[in-house]
């Protein structure tokens, strides 16, 4: 799904809600008596009982063949004949008889001067205060974790090697969902490093990511250790999932068991606990998974998966992977909007 950007214009059917917006409150004519003893009907200013005028506020205010000059607050003599709405002020439209009637809250318009008071023409409705506001998606951040040690150039049935395999599926995600997802990359181990050193960031979330990440893994291959404990235990504080405006998230593909010791329950349970909370996705690739672990990992990160068990995603070939990296995506993808 793409980022969307939409113009949230609130009209139409919003009339409804006038009672909660400064729609329509109000608007009993006032009748205390004038200076002269008259009855003044303006509340905005026009006339005033002294022999003015009468005022108004909309067109049912006014006597019979006259309508409401909402610029004065005076009733004016209506015109004689209208063509369009255009031809009508005072909170009236063109009738199907070719005079000026009263128009109703959320009704049609050409100007201001069409609506009630309290609405304002915009998109040739009338609306509830007349804002238009700009609504953007809040892109989440989501670190993608992967796996590069040695046992991710064992090949599939299909005859491409495991690492081939998930680059492909990373590639297809970043093309699917690359524009609502700000996606950042994490390898395991540093390139040239221990074979159990923390894993590297080489991409940091932010938005249009793709070539960076795609780069990324055409320079590395597999290699190493599995020090899944450790990578996630890097990221803790790690300021590129520390964004409090959205939400943070770790997907981490693994094809094999912890190999240096590490934690990865302790690891996601902690870099849950943060502020802002950063919540762990599970994938296991293949049947060199320890199950267990990646079930309570999965657990502890709080994305337990819909269906399970298994609570983590188990992939096995090119196809069940690609799907659990899209479902991943379109389950992170923001209903949250910054107006």
């Amino acid at each position: 799904m793409n980022e969307r950007t939409w113009l949230g214009t609130i009209f139409g059917t919003m009339a409804i809600l006038a009672a909660g917006c400064g729609c329509g409150q109000n608007l009993t004519p006032n009748l205390t008596p004038g200076p002269d003893g008259g009855q003044d009907t303006d509340v905005t200013g026009g006339g005033d009982g002294d022999g003015g005028p009468p005022g108004c506020r909309v067109l049912t205010d006014c006597p019979a063949g006259q309508i409401c000059d909402t610029a004065t607050g005076n009733c004016v003599a209506a015109p004689g004949s209208c063509a369009t709405d255009a031809d009508c002020v005072g909170g009236a439209i063109c009738g199907a008889g070719g005079t000026c009637v009263a128009n109703t809250y959320g009704g049609p318009c050409v100007a201001d001067t069409n609506c009630l008071t309290g609405e304002t023409c915009i998109g040739g409705i009338c609306a509830c205060g007349g804002t238009a506001y700009s609504a953007m998606v809040v892109a989440p951040n989501v670190l993608i974790v992967l796996d590069k040690s040695g046992s991710m150039r064992d090949p599939l049935a299909s005859g491409m090697t495991k690492w081939a395999t998930a680059v492909a599926a990373v590639d297809t995600m970043l093309t699917g969902y690359g524009s609502g997802i700000y996606f950042g990359l994490d390898l395991f181990a540093a390139p040239g490093g221990a074979s159990c050193a923390a894993g590297t960031v080489l991409v940091d979330p932010a938005p249009a990511t793709a070539a960076a990440i795609n780069a990324g893994l055409a320079a590395n291959g597999p290699g190493g250790l599995t020090p899944i404990g450790d990578t996630l235990v890097a990221l803790a504080g790690y300021a590129g999932l520390q964004d409090t405006t959205r939400s943070n998230y770790v997907l981490l593909m693994t094809d094999g068991n912890e190999t240096c010791g590490g934690d990865g329950v302790a690891a996601v349970t902690a870099l849950r606990a943060q502020v802002p909370e950063v919540r762990t996705f599970v994938v296991g690739f293949g049947s060199g998974v320890d199950p267990v672990l990646l079930d309570a990992m999965a657990v502890a990160g709080g994305t337990v998966r819909v269906g399970a068990p298994p609570n983590y995603y188990q992939a096995d070939d090119a196809a069940s992977l690609t799907m659990a990296f899209s479902t991943i995506a379109g389950s992170v993808l923001s209903c949250t909007y910054t107006l």
